[in-house]
């Protein structure tokens, strides 16, 4: 890789309810809060890996029905993160870890309160490798 002087990543979603999507990441993911204006909120996910949350007024892009991306936070114990998330309540897309063998993953997914998708994975070897 070239060495550019590469620092981190942030990823943008938008929403109409700003607030709640907020709460969610901040309360329910644990994420560290790092930036908070009245109309965009930056968390920090882990070192230099960020997430912008975007109240769709102000943001350059507008939220859709439709989310075609996901968010997917590699994990040590997914088992851990499925028990941790269904004692909160939310609703997952299965009630046991599905194990992916050709992938060499252990997985499951949450809808945040505007229905973006947040993969919870765990690798069973180095990067699926």
């Amino acid at each position: 890789m070239v060495n550019l002087g590469l620092e981190g990543a942030l990823t943008f979603f938008y929403y109409n309810d700003l607030e709640e999507a907020s709460d969610f990441y901040k309360e329910v993911m644990g994420f560290e809060r790092v930036m908070d204006l009245e109309w965009v909120k930056i968390y920090r996910i882990k070192d230099s890996s960020h997430l912008g949350l975007v109240n769709a007024e102000r943001g350059s892009h507008k939220p859709n029905p439709i989310k075609p991306v996901r968010l997917q936070l590699m994990v040590e114990d997914a088992q851990s993160w499925l028990d941790y998330l269904k004692g909160k309540g939310l609703e997952m897309d299965r009630e046991e870890l599905h194990v992916r063998e050709e992938l060499k993953i252990k997985a499951f997914t949450v809808k945040d309160p505007e229905g973006y998708t947040v993969e919870i994975c765990e690798f069973l070897t180095p990067y699926g490798l």
